[in-house]
């Protein structure tokens, strides 16, 4: 069964009185309405492969089918097995919302939790300025000014990376339009991502200037981080950045974009940040994701009351 999205326009026609094809196909654009286009894209091939499990209208679905439809993931990692039955579970609930379904089926199947990474993704404040040095070195190295302003820009998106904890696809979008002024300072204007709200990050003085001195006579609508090719850059090739300076600099081979935003989380709680303050900086959905890198990398415990052994 293909999947396309479909506007949530192109069906007038309440759910219940079109065909059971067009009715999913509605249901489906409703309910990704509003996401970002990764998640989106992430989304729908997620729900492709649980209706051509299925095989039958959604209506007719039953918890036996979650059941067996979970059986199917055996071999693969326990978070790929929980995203697409995650999936099958949110539009379930959906569809009961709406009164496409009577009975939400999707309540009853417990999943696994998800194993806490951040742990494992941890950069302590040294190995940022691994990073920093090793992405300054590489642009003190070269002497044409077309791989000087690769280099500069390589520099500039892992320091904005890590102190302003975006995702990928949330700097590669960035326009200078984005950017603007407060004070001796200025600010980032990021736009709606994974159905967080749009949100202002502050950015320190120096960082600021560089930035502004990297923008030279760009234009509003310039990309920030432009490719080779002069467009916007790719979020599919920021991630071989990152890892080549990691990789330069002697840390993990696994370094990734979002490690720098794991980074930026858990620094600024060791550092004592509030956390709700974290949680509006980094665009979190909910405080609950944000406390993660507070049971992470707590400041205390009761371990250390205990006497010596």
């Amino acid at each position: 069964m293909a999947l396309s999205l479909v506007h949530v326009n192109n069906y007038r026609q309440a759910i219940a009185t079109l065909s059971p094809r067009q009715g999913e196909a509605k249901l489906i654009a409703l309910w990704l309405e509003g996401k970002a286009e990764s998640s989106v894209q992430a989304y729908q091939r997620y729900t492709k492969r649980f209706l051509v499990f299925l095989g039958k209208p959604l209506n007719k679905v039953t918890y036996e089918d979650l059941v067996e439809y979970a059986t199917q993931f055996q071999g693969q990692a326990e978070s790929t097995k929980r995203m697409y039955l995650a999936a099958a579970k949110s539009l379930i609930s959906f569809a009961h919302k709406i009164g496409y379904l009577p009975f939400n089926v999707g309540m009853a199947l417990k999943l696994n939790e998800m194993p806490d990474a951040i742990n494992e993704r941890y950069l302590d404040e040294a190995d940022i300025k691994l990073l920093v040095r090793m992405a300054q070195k590489k642009l003190e190295q070269v002497k044409t000014p077309k791989r000087q302003y690769t280099a500069r820009r390589n520099l500039l998106i892992v320091k904005l990376l890590y102190q302003a904890g975006l995702r990928a696809n949330e700097l590669c979008q960035l326009t200078w339009g984005d950017l603007s002024s407060r004070g001796d300072s200025g600010q980032v204007y990021v736009r709606k991502a994974k159905g967080s709200k749009n949100r202002t990050i502050l950015i320190k003085s120096k960082l600021w200037a560089e930035l502004m001195e990297f923008k030279g006579n760009a234009l509003a609508t310039d990309p920030v981080f432009a490719s080779q090719k002069g467009g916007h850059l790719d979020r599919q090739n920021l991630h071989p950045i990152i890892k080549e300076i990691a990789e330069a600099a002697g840390l993990s081979e696994k370094v990734s974009v979002h490690w720098l935003r794991h980074a930026h989380g858990s620094h600024a709680i060791e550092r004592g940040t509030n956390p709700v303050l974290v949680k509006e900086t980094l665009g979190h959905a909910n405080l609950a994701v944000t406390d993660r890198y507070l049971k992470a990398r707590p400041s205390d415990s009761s371990a250390l009351k205990l006497m010596d052994l």
